[in-house]
């Protein structure tokens, strides 16, 4: 039987010793439905609508970066956002615009053929990686010229 991936969550914190609560639930629906990073005010904008406070959000970050649920992502003028990392999402990278802010995701397959040549003969090997792309997008390209 497939797993869900509230399931697959459910699993993860109970194995670290935290409970599944509906709060961390709600946090983490909210980050799923996004499929984008997304800023802790955002988040909590988002969450607070079903009654989730803004330390719980912050705890709850931090417990789910803790466990490998989340990663963060600098996003456009410093901000840091948060998304969620496989299990929970498919292996992406990330091309974010340095005017518009956009975050535009990448397929990993290129990004991590040109990494695993650039490796070769090394006898590097690795373990976890994430790349994020910061530049302009075609739009904000398009305007500057």
């Amino acid at each position: 039987m497939e797993r869900t991936l509230e399931d697959r969550l459910k699993i993860l914190l109970r194995a670290q010793g935290l409970r599944f609560t509906p709060d961390r639930l709600r946090i983490f629906r909210a980050l799923a439905d996004k499929h984008k990073p997304i800023s802790v005010p955002r988040l909590i904008a988002i969450v607070e609508q079903d009654g989730v406070n803004q330390a719980t959000v912050y705890r709850t970050l931090e417990q789910f970066l803790a466990v490998g649920v989340v990663q963060t992502v600098l996003l456009h003028d410093g901000v840091v956002g948060y998304e969620l990392v496989p299990p929970f999402s498919s292996h992406h990278h990330h091309f974010i615009c340095l005017d518009c802010g956009s975050v535009q995701d990448l397929a990993a397959e290129r990004v991590d053929s040109a990494l695993d040549k650039s490796l070769e003969g090394t006898g590097l090997r690795v373990i976890t990686h994430k790349v994020d792309i910061y530049g302009q997008c075609e739009k904000c390209h398009a305007a500057s010229l």
